[in-house]
């Protein structure tokens, strides 16, 4: 089965522990998701973990300068915006509730830089080709059991156009073997989704489940493989699996191009564009509400078919002649 593996080291200095669990234990009151408590808990310790490095012995210590520090240093990390947004999200949380228990004496949650987000159109998927993806898989280790994962992950967001919210939280008895499909409601937009599985998709998430996944009580397919063994707790961290196995392909991705797992599903968008699929099938396999919202991200990315939608120059010099005349 799965391969053993060390629990990992906690990154949050003793002395602040307990104010850690603490706030766990009220997100789950509040009925926040396991994933998105695990997220919450990744961001506090980075926070925590910094304070023991400039020497802070309680939280009653922590100032603004404090957070400035910290938040520069990450900014030098060459993090994607979305990755500090939701760093930026889940910290400003755990700072309102140090705030709110008494526990710092400034609301620092509002000393939190403004999030940038890239405006609609500045930045596209990278427009991977079938040898740059059947390169990436050739890449992995089908002998180990994170190899195992990782291309069974990989496979099903390359040939299903899985968003990375439901690959994450994919379950067994989601597949119906059978039939040979995948029934889920897309957690996006709670709309149902119902996805043939093709041969070699089906039998890797097969041999994922019977060699090499570790014995774990969670309900997820794919799990990390680490103790305690808990689903992904980001779309960050499964995404990273992709751009880790891209690198050992050497494959080189160009400045405003996103490149993790959501590309591929731009990627197959294309695919069955390019073969003349006809776009409501390909509003039905994303899993989109219309097809207007197929069009609005995907269609500008068939730069095959737009090239048909170009006019010719001369044509519309003569037209503008032709209009002043």
């Amino acid at each position: 089965m799965g391969e053993a593996t060390a629990p990992p080291v906690d990154r949050c200095p003793a002395r602040f522990r307990a104010a850690r669990e603490e706030y766990l234990m009220v997100c789950r009151q509040r009925r926040n998701a396991e994933a998105s408590v695990v997220t919450k808990q990744r961001a506090a310790d980075a926070f925590l973990a910094y304070l023991g490095e400039v020497g802070r012995e309680n939280l009653g210590q922590v100032q603004a300068r404090d957070l400035a520090g910290f938040w520069a240093r990450r900014q030098h990390g060459g993090y994607a915006p979305k990755t500090n947004g939701s760093l930026r999200s889940c910290l400003g949380d755990f700072l309102r509730h140090l705030h709110q228990c008494g526990q710092i004496g400034e609301d620092l949650a509002g000393r939190l830089p403004p999030q940038r987000y890239p405006r609609r159109g500045q930045t596209a998927p990278y427009p991977w080709t079938a040898v740059e993806v059947r390169l990436v898989l050739d890449q992995i280790d089908r002998q180990s059991a994170v190899g195992k994962r990782d291309y069974a992950m990989i496979l099903l967001t390359a040939r299903l156009g899985l968003r990375v919210g439901d690959l994450r939280r994919l379950e067994l008895g989601w597949f119906d073997w059978r039939a040979k499909t995948l029934a889920l409601t897309q957690h996006k937009t709670g709309l149902p989704l119902r996805l043939p599985v093709p041969g070699d998709v089906g039998w890797a998430v097969i041999d994922y489940i019977r060699h090499g996944r570790p014995e774990t009580g969670c309900a997820q397919v794919f799990v990390k493989h680490r103790y305690p063994f808990t689903a992904f707790g980001s779309s960050t961290s499964a995404g990273c699996r992709l751009r880790y196995y891209a690198r050992r392909a050497k494959i080189v991705f160009p400045a405003r191009r996103s490149h993790g797992l959501h590309s591929l599903r731009g990627a197959l968008a294309v695919a069955m564009l390019q073969a003349d699929t006809p776009p409501p099938v390909v509003t039905a396999v994303l899993g989109h509400g219309s097809a207007t919202t197929t069009a609005a991200y995907y269609l500008r990315l068939d730069t095959e078919h737009l090239r048909g939608c170009a006019l010719d120059v001369e044509d519309v010099l003569a037209l503008g002649q032709g209009t002043r005349r």
